[in-house]
């Protein structure tokens, strides 16, 4: 069956679910536990790529990964137009793509810019609301089987646990909600200015290639024309 965006992306914008954006979830300090749970998870199903993506305002923010590419590996995050796990949150259930170049439903930049074929996504869900995807991505057309899904979920439930575990950390607001919308909001801006800072700083150092900054920029087209 062929890949069907969901009508209603609304979800994404829903205030109660950005509410659950709290510096301890957007640190960019590798959390052990969440990254020991990406590395299962490739290991488990012979894809190159595991992530913790938690689906933000703008951008999809990678809390833990392994084997993204460097220009990935310097911005960990990507627009959020241009992502599967979006979907993964707005239908606040599992996506599994066996190939992406034949699903025209998909957004085409990630597929054709990193050559992504294979994607399974579970939700990721912070105090009752889907705040991304546990997930893993190859470059080769696949199908896992009832089995290893069964167990990638059960990873995808330690993951959530662990973020909850997170967020936790995060003390009881003093001020009045007003004021602490208004805080969340500058954290949120400031945490989604950081991939094209932390691209070109490693650009600068000479850590990457022209052409993976370019194609990093690219990954993060959206941010760089923002008005807000």
């Amino acid at each position: 069956m062929s890949f069907v965006p969901p009508k209603d992306m609304s979800v994404l914008d829903n205030a109660e679910r950005m509410s659950s954006f709290d510096a301890p979830l957007l640190d960019s300090s590798p959390d052990p536990e969440l990254q020991a749970l990406v590395t299962e998870a490739t290991a488990l199903t012979g894809f190159p790529i595991g992530l913790v993506s938690l689906v933000v305002r703008k951008i999809q923010y990678f809390r833990a990964q392994v084997g993204l590419p460097p220009d990935l590996s310097a911005t960990l995050a990507t627009d959020r137009c241009t992502s599967f796990c979006q979907f993964v949150v707005a239908r606040g259930g599992p996506l599994e793509i066996e190939d992406a170049a034949r699903e025209p439903g998909l957004p085409r930049d990630l597929v054709e810019r990193y050559g992504i074929r294979a994607y399974v996504g579970f939700p990721l869900k912070v105090r009752g609301q889907t705040v991304g995807s546990f997930c893993v991505i190859g470059a080769q057309p696949a199908r896992l089987t009832a089995e290893v899904l069964t167990k990638l979920e059960q990873l995808a439930g330690r993951a959530s646990a662990r973020l909850e575990a997170l967020a936790r950390q995060m003390p009881a607001p003093a001020s009045s909600p007003e004021a602490e919308e208004k805080a969340r909001s500058a954290w949120l801006a400031v945490a989604e200015a950081q991939p094209l800072l932390s691209l070109s700083e490693r650009f600068a150092d000479g850590q990457m290639s022209f052409e993976e900054f370019q194609r990093g920029l690219g990954a993060l087209a959206g941010l760089t024309d923002s008005s807000d």
